[in-house]
């Protein structure tokens, strides 16, 4: 998963409130329940020591998913009166979860994902399509490409004028779709998009992957479901959808684990056990952090300076990088914000006999002894 959306809500002075609040719009009076919702999250963040101010700002946005169908959740930070992230996301909780520290959590971001993968999706027609980029921390951005209609020329009589006529419509056809091969590949260079879903009528998906660059081919994936008619939102397109990311995800966490596994039997490049990764993460050496609910399910704290890369296990470690004021705050937030800072990947594995030690490891840019022997 890419952490980078971590870097928007870096600079703040004061303490950050993260909210993921049940969004859902898939009942009746769902905006009252939201309200209920937000009013109960808005009193747990007082209570916690969110300021008036910070509240206030999120009043604004609480509830705003911007029509949004369906079951979802909603993720904002808000520090200093101003918000600093406001998404949706996939998974919504119960009712909701709320923090008020340091940093924001984005424990409560990072769970609420189905998948991490990015992709792009494009659901295509004779006259255009409708695409949806997914970016690795969740982004979504919706694109609608519209082409020409039909030639609108009268056709004269015989057969001649009508395989002409034939001929401009196939051609049309085949402009538009190049149209949407021209988003979709605008939109995966964007977002580094592992799949390019393609959905919708049968002849123009294929007129749009022979328009697709090669680079594009070997990710490409036809689905069967799904069509750009109005009421086709309830199609079986998105489960298609997610059944293959699943896969996709899936692939990835066991060669990211088979990748861990074998570093720990040579002891080589792999850091294991929270003190070995802050380490780690304080020499920018962390290539992918693996990262199961262990962690997160503890109340252990670490130091931490103003830096995402000023971590420490101890007060005077911080103390040596030139921090006066270190604070303490929660490991999981705390390992996050240093593996966004330094550009690292996270992979969530699964809570089992192999994960590492106190559910948080690292594959290692390049090798060092000194995080093997613990």
């Amino acid at each position: 998963m890419d952490l980078s959306f971590l870097a928007s809500v870096e600079s703040t002075t004061g303490q950050v409130a993260s909210l993921n609040i049940n969004a859902s719009r898939d009942a009746e009076e769902a905006d009252h329940a939201v309200r209920v919702r937000w009013q109960k999250a808005r009193e747990d963040l007082r209570s916690q020591g969110a300021d008036e101010q910070t509240l206030t700002a999120m009043d604004e946005v609480v509830g705003q998913t911007g029509g949004v169908a369906g079951p979802h959740g909603q993720v904002v930070f808000a520090a200093d009166g101003g918000v600093l992230l406001d998404t949706v996301v996939a998974e919504p909780p119960q009712d909701h979860l709320a923090r008020v520290g340091p940093l924001p959590d984005p424990l409560l971001y990072i769970h609420s994902q189905r998948t991490p993968i990015p992709y792009v999706l494009a659901v295509v027609d004779s006259v255009g399509g409708d695409v949806r980029s997914v970016h690795g921390d969740g982004r979504t951005v919706h694109r609608r490409v519209e082409g020409e209609g039909w030639p609108v020329s009268k056709v004269r009589e015989g057969a001649y004028h009508h395989k002409q006529m034939q001929r401009n419509v196939e051609q049309q056809v085949a402009d538009n779709a190049g149209r949407v091969a021209g988003a979709v590949a605008q939109e995966a260079k964007r977002n580094g998009a592992e799949v390019v879903a393609i959905a919708g009528e049968v002849q123009v998906r294929g007129e749009l992957r022979d328009r697709l660059p090669d680079w594009l081919e070997p990710r490409a994936l036809d689905l069967e479901s799904g069509s750009r008619a109005a009421g086709s939102e309830n199609s079986p397109l998105e489960e298609e959808l997610r059944g293959h990311l699943e896969e996709r995800a899936r692939a990835h966490v066991a060669e990211v684990q088979e990748s861990f596994e074998q570093g720990r039997a040579n002891r080589d490049r792999v850091a294991e056990g929270l003190a070995a990764v802050v380490r780690a993460l304080q020499r920018g050496q962390v290539e992918t952090l693996l990262w199961s609910t262990g962690l997160a399910e503890t109340d252990t704290r670490v130091w931490i300076g103003p830096s995402g890369e000023q971590i420490g296990v101890e007060e005077r470690e911080l103390r040596d990088m030139g921090v006066d004021d270190p604070v303490t705050e929660l490991a999981g937030p705390a390992v996050l914000r240093a593996a966004a800072a330094t550009s690292a990947q996270l992979v969530l594995v699964p809570q089992r006999d192999s994960a590492p030690e106190e559910g948080v490891g690292a594959i290692l840019r390049f090798s060092d002894p000194t995080l093997t022997d613990h």
